[in-house]
């Protein structure tokens, strides 16, 4: 325990120092993980359909200081209401993205899903097959 802080001392799931052979094959072990669990993503420089590359990561925990935490934590509820209020704004997506949708495909894409989605109305889609929503 920090004796300032009074809280655990967060502990590496990895004795360090490896022997270099050793962490070779956990950083290997380790990108496979990652890419077969779902954590991968295309090479932007060298584009491939057939090919994905592990999303980056940490291969070790890093501490991260409570006050810190605790204020995320404080300003989520804020940011949520913040994102829902923008996403229920029809006029302010429609003003702010006017001149982002000229020049951006991708952007344009997901304005015309939305207009669509607007167009036939919001509906809850029920993925809990014990219930009925």
């Amino acid at each position: 325990m920090s004796s300032e802080a009074k809280t655990p001392i967060l502990r590496s799931c990895i004795k360090l120092p490896l022997a270099n052979d050793e962490l070779l094959e956990v950083i290997a072990k380790a990108k496979d993980y990652a890419i077969m669990h779902g954590a991968a993503m295309r090479s932007k420089i060298s584009y491939s359909a057939d090919s994905l590359n592990f999303a980056p990561f940490v291969l070790v925990p890093s501490s991260f200081p409570r006050k810190e935490f605790e204020k995320a934590v404080a300003l989520q509820p804020i940011i949520n209401r913040l994102m829902h209020n923008v996403a229920h704004d029809e006029e302010f997506i429609t003003t702010t993205l006017a001149e982002t949708i000229k020049v951006d495909e991708f952007t344009a894409n997901l304005f015309n899903i939305y207009r669509k989605v607007l167009a036939n109305g919001f509906t809850q889609l029920c993925v809990d097959r014990a219930r009925t929503c």
